[in-house]
């Protein structure tokens, strides 16, 4: 998928400025930046939520998955009926489990509610729902900032799966630099609007170009370890 000169403007605002980006097939493109950025006005841009000028170019079908998997699933729905909402064509009851399998949880999850969930369980729910809309992008906007960070790990590492063994594109969104280090091919740095820097993980990682990305790296002194 090719994003090309996107911007987007509420009112007088412009929250995305002028975003050329490409997200290849099978890679997981990691979009960092602090809040208010700019990076979850163009996931909602490429995901049709927001009126945008500009062009996206590549993907017919695109899923989201929020950062709140609690305020995202219906919870008079059972986890079985959630992830059959984007079924279409295919055998109900074989494919929600397929796809809860995806996500490493057990079929008989799909009897239960949200509220019966721990919140890593909410949020691999919400992937595979995501997932049944056989989506050609698959865009994560900060999935795991609502998490315990003893769970956290575990998404992160679902998405790597994932990532591996569907060859599914992905745009992921983070504050967190490490986090985006962690499951990235390629790590865009948003800044006031912008990207002010795109490059191979490990490079942008290993040897930043750009104030702005140092200063990001320098807030998680580990990284570097």
């Amino acid at each position: 998928m090719i994003i090309q000169n996107l911007t987007v403007r509420f009112g007088d605002f412009t929250a995305v400025d002028d975003v050329t980006l490409e997200i290849p097939d099978g890679r997981v493109v990691g979009l960092v930046g602090e809040s208010g950025s700019g990076k979850s006005s163009l996931a909602r841009a490429v995901c049709g939520l927001v009126p945008y000028t500009g062009s996206i170019e590549g993907v017919r079908r695109v899923q989201m998955v929020f950062q709140d998997p609690y305020a995202s699933l219906n919870p008079r729905m059972t986890v079985g009926d959630t992830v059959a909402e984007g079924i279409r064509g295919r055998d109900r009851d074989s494919e929600v489990k397929r796809l809860l399998d995806l996500v490493r949880l057990p079929a008989e999850v799909a009897g239960r509610y949200p509220r019966e969930l721990s919140g890593g369980q909410r949020q691999r729910v919400a992937i595979a729902r995501a997932l049944g809309g056989d989506p050609g992008l698959l865009v994560a906007d900060e999935i795991t900032s609502a998490l315990d960070v003893s769970v956290q790990g575990a998404v992160l590492n679902l998405v790597r799966g994932l990532r591996d063994e569907l060859g599914l594109p992905m745009l992921f969104i983070s504050h967190n630099l490490a986090v985006v280090r962690y499951v990235a091919d390629v790590v865009a740095v948003m800044h006031q609007g912008r990207l002010v820097e795109v490059g191979p993980a490990e490079q942008v990682v290993g040897e930043p170009a750009h104030d702005y990305t140092r200063a990001l790296l320098a807030a998680v002194p580990r990284l570097r370890g």
